[in-house]
């Protein structure tokens, strides 16, 4: 076991920014950007790539998950679950910001 976690505390009233040292751009729906700082290149699926537009400017993950629950058909506990886990992965690759 590490003797730090990686992992990001994210709750409700967390806001979540993107970090705008990226390029990225949209293909066919999808987002793909390049972390120059990383030297990698990412891409994601539609909902990821809707959750990266949602977060063009600071929000909080309560008013993401919100925006999320009136166009998918997903619980609430689900959405919350599966938003924080993708956010947590943006967040450990250094493509959000969290506070």
């Amino acid at each position: 076991m590490p003797l730090f976690s990686t992992r990001h505390q994210i709750t409700p009233q967390s806001i979540i920014r993107r970090n705008k040292n990226l390029l990225f751009n949209e293909i066919d729906g999808e987002v793909v950007m390049l972390s120059i700082e990383n030297s990698e290149y990412y891409g994601m699926d539609k909902i990821g790539s809707r959750i990266w537009e949602l977060i063009e400017s600071p929000v909080s993950v309560n008013e993401l998950i919100d925006k999320l629950l009136e166009e998918y058909d997903v619980t609430r506990d689900q959405c919350t679950h599966d938003t924080t886990g993708f956010l947590e992965q943006l967040a450990e690759k250094k493509l959000i910001y969290i506070t």
